[in-house]
């Protein structure tokens, strides 16, 4: 009996080093990183001459997500969301929007000049996914008649 005991007790002191060995070389529990992200909130308006454009953006690193609206007085509005990525001063998105009661999808192009975001216009196709894009190699100018001006958060109805 006292042997049978013996290999018990030896028994268990394997299993338990042997186990705490596997704890012990388990690599440490990663940090979450979408809690750990630094998020920022930037938000931009064009409103003059009953004109209004508005977008609305959260960033973290180089990734942008947003709302955004036009609106031109006397012509058709539209609202929707903003995906991208920022390069240097530059805003490579998508915009999903809404006018008119029809869904479209079209690729902007923002520059950050200051405190401001000028849109970049150019030659645009429609691809095989039914999204405006700009042609390849398109010559992108970005115009200062519609600024957006840095603004607070706040001040947009989102």
């Amino acid at each position: 009996m006292k042997k049978h005991f013996n290999l018990i007790v030896i028994a268990l002191l394997a299993l338990g080093i042997s186990c705490k060995e596997q704890a012990e070389t388990k690599p440490p529990l990663q940090e979450n990183t979408a809690t750990s992200e630094k998020y920022e909130e930037h938000c931009y308006l064009y409103a003059q001459n009953k004109d209004t454009i508005a977008l609305m953006l959260t960033q973290s690193k180089n990734l942008v997500i947003g709302e955004m609206f036009y609106n031109f007085y006397e012509k058709d509005g539209s609202f929707g969301s903003f995906e991208g990525i920022v390069k240097g001063d530059t805003i490579f998105g998508d915009y999903d929007f809404e006018s008119e009661g029809t869904t479209s999808k079209r690729e902007l192009i923002f520059l950050k000049k200051g405190n401001t975001l000028l849109q970049g216009y150019g030659d645009v196709e429609v691809d095989e996914n039914n999204t405006t894009v700009f042609k390849k190699n398109a010559r992108i100018t970005f115009d200062e008649k519609f600024p957006l001006t840095v603004v607070d958060c706040d001040q947009l109805n989102f």
